[in-house]
């Protein structure tokens, strides 16, 4: 099972990064491929052909709208997550005085934008990675400007309590962001029965394209936009639309809404089987956040006497892609400020990978991912207990 390095010839591996980026599914392709070619215009011109390109787009709006539980015009295309969580925060901070209150275990792009805006409010969160309720309460009654959190966590998979988090704020009178790119097109989500004022999500989390994501403005909530132009998405965000985007994003909505309940419940039994076989192979597995609710297709796993760069150099050549943490850090390695701020210390954070499945994923690879999972582990357990350095240094001949 050992991949090509030549481009697109990775078939035969097993792709576990799926919180990174999705594959797009063909059925999106199909949708797109047009848009690419014949269908080119410029949807905000006059004539006919470009006509017919609005009334796609506007389908795909709905389409996306019907997948968050909102309507379709609260739905404020974007560039993808990053880019509607800048646009929410920067509205928050706009219209009162006080920082944003973030989780300490958000994206960056969350954090990073908290702290770009002023000293902002981070609350802390348990072993499990959910945020401890006296905190967040003390923290919304605190004169934050606005909160946001990320629904589920992008490393550990682990799910908030959405409900009573947006409560809490709401009772303060405090405008709420829900981080839900790891959600949408996971789990239901029906934002008109919370307490959410903004939404941020990404079309390429759940099998669409990359480049394309919305942000959700509840009815009402104030809006003022940060690009100024041709008065494209009813005047809230300037530019010449991404059509194919567009057009993938409602693609990938629609086959999310038909499959899922049971794709949800079927991507669940799969983690857990992968998780039971590994632990039946090998000793020493810690499951981070398993004692919590999880989003159906995320396991993060410790492995003592491993480290996590060790593992992955010898998981990759051997056809199993993962990763240590966030996709963003990858170029930088560090630790993982999620594990961390769930008071791991720094060896369980070191020796964590995770790993993220998709609907894609069959029963057949978690079998064999679980094989290669715990004979690479035994492996890297074998050499690091012979040798008196602490670090695992690759060689050639453990390959495959």
């Amino acid at each position: 099972m050992t991949p090509s390095r030549d481009w697109g010839s990775y078939e035969g591996v097993i792709y576990w990064d799926n919180n990174a980026t999705t594959p797009l599914a063909p059925e999106v392709y199909e949708a797109m491929e047009p848009f690419l070619k014949e269908r080119f215009f410029n949807p905000s011109a006059g004539y006919g052909c470009a006509r017919h390109v609005r009334e796609a787009v506007e389908e795909a709006r709905a389409a996306v709208a019907a997948l968050l539980g909102a309507f379709p015009s609260e739905i404020v295309f974007t560039s993808g997550g990053t880019e509607a969580s800048n646009m929410a925060f920067r509205q928050m901070a706009g219209e009162r005085e006080g920082g944003i209150g973030v989780l300490s275990t958000d994206h960056d792009a969350s954090l990073k934008t908290a702290l770009a805006l002023g000293s902002g409010c981070v609350c802390p969160v348990d072993r499990e990675g959910r945020a401890v309720p006296e905190k967040w309460e003390s923290m919304c009654a605190g004169g934050v400007s606005g909160v946001s959190f990320a629904w589920a966590n992008n490393e550990t998979g682990a799910l908030q309590d959405a409900a009573v988090l947006c409560s809490s704020a709401g009772k303060h009178g405090v405008p709420v962001h829900l981080d839900i790119v790891q959600c949408a097109g996971k789990i239901p989500v029906d934002l008109h029965g919370m307490e959410v004022d903004y939404a941020s999500v990404s079309a390429h989390k759940f099998h669409g394209p990359k480049g394309i994501g919305c942000l959700y403005r509840r009815a009402g909530a104030p809006f003022s936009p940060l690009l100024f132009g041709g008065g494209q998405e009813y005047g809230l965000r300037s530019g010449t639309e991404n059509v194919p985007g567009i057009i993938g994003f409602g693609a990938a909505a629609r086959a999310a809404l038909r499959h899922l309940e049971e794709d949800a419940g079927r991507l669940s039994r799969m983690r857990d089987s992968f998780e039971a076989l590994l632990r039946a192979q090998v000793g020493g597995v810690t499951v981070h956040s398993g004692g919590t609710e999880r989003i159906p297709n995320t396991s993060n796993l410790a492995f003592d006497g491993c480290t996590a760069e060790a593992l992955m150099l010898l998981l990759e050549p051997a056809g199993l892609l993962c990763s240590a943490g966030s996709a963003c850090h990858t170029l930088q390695p560090m630790p993982s400020h999620v594990l961390t701020a769930m008071g791991l210390s720094d060896e369980a954070v070191r020796s964590s990978l995770r790993f993220s499945l998709s609907f894609m994923t069959t029963q057949e690879e978690v079998e064999q991912a679980a094989a290669l999972v715990g004979s690479t582990v035994r492996k890297v357990r074998g050499v690091q207990s012979s040798r008196t350095g602490p670090v695992l240094v690759y060689r050639p001949e453990w390959k495959g």
